[in-house]
Protein backbone atom coordinates (compact mmCIF):
# COMPACT_ATOMS: atom_id res chain seq x y z
CA UNK A 1 0.00 0.00 0.00
CA UNK A 2 1.38 3.67 -0.98
CA UNK A 3 2.23 6.16 1.62
CA UNK A 4 -0.41 8.47 -0.45
CA UNK A 5 -3.44 5.73 0.16
CA UNK A 6 -2.21 4.90 3.78
CA UNK A 7 -2.70 8.53 4.40
CA UNK A 8 -6.08 8.33 2.63
CA UNK A 9 -7.30 5.99 4.54
CA UNK A 10 -6.33 7.30 8.11
CA UNK A 11 -7.23 11.18 7.34
CA UNK A 12 -4.07 12.71 6.85
CA UNK A 13 -1.31 14.15 4.48
CA UNK A 14 0.95 11.84 2.47
CA UNK A 15 3.80 14.62 3.74
CA UNK A 16 2.76 14.19 7.98
CA UNK A 17 2.48 10.08 7.28
CA UNK A 18 6.41 10.31 5.83
CA UNK A 19 7.90 12.49 8.52
CA UNK A 20 6.36 10.32 11.00
CA UNK A 21 7.83 7.41 9.35
CA UNK A 22 11.12 9.16 9.69
CA UNK A 23 11.32 9.69 12.78
CA UNK A 24 9.14 13.25 13.58
CA UNK A 25 6.85 11.76 16.42
CA UNK A 26 4.93 15.18 16.13
CA UNK A 27 3.65 15.19 13.25
CA UNK A 28 0.80 12.71 13.45
CA UNK A 29 -1.71 13.25 16.24
CA UNK A 30 -2.35 10.55 18.57
CA UNK A 31 -5.56 9.92 17.12
CA UNK A 32 -4.41 9.84 13.91
CA UNK A 33 -1.67 7.29 15.03
CA UNK A 34 -4.65 5.05 16.79
CA UNK A 35 -5.90 4.92 13.19
CA UNK A 36 -2.96 4.11 11.63
CA UNK A 37 -2.25 1.18 13.86
CA UNK A 38 -5.69 0.04 13.21
CA UNK A 39 -5.12 0.09 9.43
CA UNK A 40 -2.09 -1.93 9.94
CA UNK A 41 -3.26 -4.14 12.49
CA UNK A 42 -0.55 -2.95 15.12
CA UNK A 43 -1.43 -2.56 18.64
CA UNK A 44 -1.42 1.21 19.28
CA UNK A 45 1.09 2.72 21.60
CA UNK A 46 -0.64 2.89 25.52
CA UNK A 47 -0.81 6.39 27.34
CA UNK A 48 2.12 5.24 29.50
CA UNK A 49 4.55 4.59 26.41
CA UNK A 50 3.74 7.94 24.88
CA UNK A 51 4.06 9.92 28.60
CA UNK A 52 7.44 7.82 28.85
CA UNK A 53 8.22 8.92 25.42
CA UNK A 54 7.56 12.36 25.59
CA UNK A 55 9.03 12.87 28.85
CA UNK A 56 13.25 11.50 27.60
CA UNK A 57 12.58 13.47 23.87
CA UNK A 58 15.23 15.51 24.14
CA UNK A 59 14.87 18.42 21.22
CA UNK A 60 17.19 18.93 18.66
CA UNK A 61 16.33 22.58 18.70
CA UNK A 62 16.89 25.40 20.94
CA UNK A 63 14.53 28.12 19.90
CA UNK A 64 11.94 28.74 17.39
CA UNK A 65 11.61 27.71 14.08
CA UNK A 66 10.88 30.92 11.83
CA UNK A 67 10.78 31.80 8.18
CA UNK A 68 10.89 34.95 6.10
CA UNK A 69 6.97 35.35 4.50
CA UNK A 70 8.09 37.29 1.63
CA UNK A 71 7.50 35.35 -1.39
CA UNK A 72 10.14 37.65 -3.36
CA UNK A 73 12.72 37.26 -0.82
CA UNK A 74 16.05 35.81 -1.89
CA UNK A 75 16.18 33.18 0.71
CA UNK A 76 12.70 31.07 -0.41
CA UNK A 77 13.37 29.18 -3.10
CA UNK A 78 11.15 27.55 -6.02
CA UNK A 79 10.66 24.06 -6.29
CA UNK A 80 8.47 21.74 -7.64
CA UNK A 81 5.66 19.20 -6.19
CA UNK A 82 4.30 17.29 -9.28
CA UNK A 83 3.18 19.38 -11.06
CA UNK A 84 3.09 22.75 -8.85
CA UNK A 85 5.63 25.13 -8.13
CA UNK A 86 5.79 26.31 -4.05
CA UNK A 87 8.16 28.22 -2.30
CA UNK A 88 10.35 26.59 0.00
CA UNK A 89 11.02 28.97 2.51
CA UNK A 90 14.91 28.95 4.21
CA UNK A 91 13.66 27.92 7.29
CA UNK A 92 16.02 28.22 10.57
CA UNK A 93 15.89 28.18 14.22
CA UNK A 94 15.91 31.76 15.98
CA UNK A 95 16.16 33.45 19.17
CA UNK A 96 13.24 35.49 21.03
CA UNK A 97 16.10 38.57 19.95
CA UNK A 98 15.72 37.73 15.43
CA UNK A 99 12.97 39.48 14.48
CA UNK A 100 13.38 40.12 10.98
CA UNK A 101 14.94 38.30 7.49
CA UNK A 102 18.69 39.21 7.32
CA UNK A 103 17.83 39.12 3.48
CA UNK A 104 15.10 41.28 2.73
CA UNK A 105 14.03 42.65 6.21
CA UNK A 106 10.50 41.45 6.42
CA UNK A 107 8.78 40.47 10.00
CA UNK A 108 10.01 36.65 10.23
CA UNK A 109 6.67 34.01 10.53
CA UNK A 110 7.13 32.36 13.56
CA UNK A 111 3.82 29.80 13.43
CA UNK A 112 1.65 28.40 10.08
CA UNK A 113 -0.11 31.08 8.75
CA UNK A 114 -3.25 29.39 8.40
CA UNK A 115 -3.87 26.96 11.70
CA UNK A 116 -1.12 28.76 13.83
CA UNK A 117 1.31 25.62 14.24
CA UNK A 118 4.89 25.80 15.35
CA UNK A 119 6.95 25.96 12.18
CA UNK A 120 8.71 22.43 10.58
CA UNK A 121 11.36 22.39 8.21
CA UNK A 122 9.90 22.08 4.64
CA UNK A 123 7.22 24.18 2.40
CA UNK A 124 3.98 23.13 4.32
CA UNK A 125 2.63 22.85 8.02
CA UNK A 126 2.29 19.14 9.20
CA UNK A 127 -0.66 19.63 10.81
CA UNK A 128 -2.86 21.31 8.20
CA UNK A 129 -1.08 20.90 5.09
CA UNK A 130 -1.09 24.05 3.91
CA UNK A 131 2.15 25.95 2.09
CA UNK A 132 3.91 28.81 4.07
CA UNK A 133 4.38 30.84 1.39
CA UNK A 134 2.34 31.67 -1.92
CA UNK A 135 3.66 30.67 -5.07
CA UNK A 136 5.77 33.93 -6.98
CA UNK A 137 4.67 33.37 -10.78
CA UNK A 138 8.10 35.37 -11.61
CA UNK A 139 9.95 32.82 -9.88
CA UNK A 140 8.23 29.95 -11.33
CA UNK A 141 11.73 29.89 -14.20
CA UNK A 142 12.33 26.41 -15.04
CA UNK A 143 16.00 27.32 -15.02
CA UNK A 144 15.79 29.09 -11.50
CA UNK A 145 13.80 25.63 -10.41
CA UNK A 146 16.58 23.67 -11.46
CA UNK A 147 19.30 25.61 -9.83
CA UNK A 148 17.37 25.91 -6.63
CA UNK A 149 16.90 22.09 -6.60
CA UNK A 150 20.55 21.53 -7.10
CA UNK A 151 21.49 24.17 -3.99
CA UNK A 152 18.75 22.32 -1.76
CA UNK A 153 20.36 19.03 -2.80
CA UNK A 154 24.07 20.11 -2.07
CA UNK A 155 22.96 21.52 1.41
CA UNK A 156 21.53 18.25 2.60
Amino acid sequence: MSQSALARLVGCKQSALSMYEGGRETALSAQTVGKLCEELGLLPPSETELATAASTHVPEETGERVFCPNPECPSNLPARVGERVVLTPHTHVADEAERHCAWCGEVLERACPECGAPVNAGAFCVRCGTAYLAEAPNRADPARIAAAERLMAWSR
